[in-house]
C-alpha cells in the first residue's frame, strides 16, 4: 500500500529547487524579469544525455508551475522553481543541445550552465498517519 502510494506521488508531487545559474557572457537584468513572468510552463523533455545509458529514450512533459529569478551579479543569479516531479532541472535550465523545450537559454537568450542544484522541498504527505 505504501509503496502505490509513493508511486503514485512521482507523477502528482511537486518539487521546490534553488539552483544557482551562470551566464559567462553575462546577462540583462530585464531578461531574468521575462523569467519572473513565467508560470505553468509545459516542457517537452527528451531523456538527457547524461542519464541515457541507464533510462530508455523517452520525452515526456513536465510542468515547471513557478519561476522567482534573482539577480545577485552580472554573471550569476539564483532561480527558485516548483516543478512537477520528474522534470529534469538541469537540462530545462541549459537546454540539453536543444532536448528540453522551451528552455531557460532560449527564453533569455544567454548561454546558461547551473552551478548548484538544492532541493528545498517535495509536496508529499510522508509517512502517511498511523489509524488508531
Amino acid at each position: 500500500k505504501d509503496v502505490k502510494y509513493l508511486k503514485e506521488g512521482e507523477e502528482e508531487k511537486t518539487k521546490t529547487y534553488c539552483a544557482l545559474c551562470l551566464s559567462t557572457q553575462g546577462y540583462n537584468t530585464a531578461a531574468l524579469d521575462k523569467l519572473n513572468e513565467l508560470s505553468e510552463v509545459s516542457v517537452e523533455q527528451k531523456t538527457p544525455l547524461r542519464v541515457l545509458h541507464r533510462r530508455p529514450m523517452a520525452t515526456r512533459t513536465r510542468i515547471v508551475h513557478t519561476i522567482t529569478a534573482v539577480p545577485i551579479d552580472v554573471h550569476y543569479f539564483k532561480l527558485y522553481l516548483t516543478t512537477q516531479a520528474g522534470t529534469y532541472i538541469k537540462e530545462f535550465i541549459h537546454g540539453d543541445l536543444g532536448r528540453t523545450n522551451p528552455n531557460l537559454r532560449q527564453v533569455i537568450g544567454v548561454d546558461l550552465d547551473i552551478v548548484a542544484l538544492d532541493v528545498e522541498n517535495v509536496a508529499l504527505d510522508w509517512p502517511p498517519k498511523c489509524s488508531e
